[in-house]
């Protein structure tokens, strides 16, 4: 894939390659596109695959960061704005209309566009009476409904949204703790939403 990618793109070697900045953009200086894709295949992809082979227990709850684990358990007692039970969020029966769509999504297509798939978990999350059931919930609607359920890349996701492969954020916040926080409104902000809506209203 990776070969396919360069020969479309007429990507050679530089000569000298350019100094490291960290960045995910630029690094092959290929297009926005193929970069991105890139960057799941072989960032994002392989550290899944790596974390599986390294990490007997990565679908456990306590596999998690010990930092995160730390902060959820601080404000496991929140209260959250609602809490659904397993199958309205199964059958996309929320508040929020960007998340049912994404919900919609897996159900019908069995994937989740790649920045929805993030929102999706963390609102499981925010929606869970603790963060140890939506982990739980997590798996369970992926592992049921996602053509990449059980895949290493796919436990890998849902781990980000609790921490893993990241950072404390600030500011601290009722249910997340310093877990990276995401809503509709700013993803909406961000992200071109309102054709998504209709493709995957109800």
């Amino acid at each position: 894939m990776l070969r396919a990618v360069l020969r479309r793109e007429g990507w050679t070697p530089p000569p000298v390659a350019a100094p490291p900045r960290g960045a995910r953009a630029g690094w092959w200086g290929l297009s926005a596109s193929a970069e991105a894709f890139l960057d799941q295949l072989l960032t994002w992809r392989e550290l899944a695959f790596v974390t599986c082979a390294h990490l007997p227990d990565h679908r456990a709850y306590a596999s998690l960061p010990a930092w995160a684990r730390a902060t959820l358990a601080r404000h496991a007692a929140d209260p959250r704005p609602a809490v659904y039970a397993r199958a309205a969020l199964e059958a996309a029966g929320t508040h929020d209309p960007l998340w049912n769509a994404a919900q919609r999504q897996l159900l019908r297509e069995g994937v989740v566009h790649g920045y929805l798939r993030m929102l999706w978990g963390k609102k499981i999350l925010e929606w869970s009476a603790t963060p140890e059931e939506a982990h739980a919930t997590m798996l369970e609607l992926n592992d049921r409904h996602a053509l990449d359920g059980r895949d290493p890349n796919s436990v890998a996701g849902i781990a980000w949204c609790l921490g893993r492969y990241d950072r404390p954020w600030g500011p601290e916040r009722p249910v997340f703790g310093t877990v990276r926080y995401m809503s509709s409104a700013n993803t909406a902000r961000k992200w071109p939403v309102r054709r998504y809506l209709e493709r995957h209203g109800p």
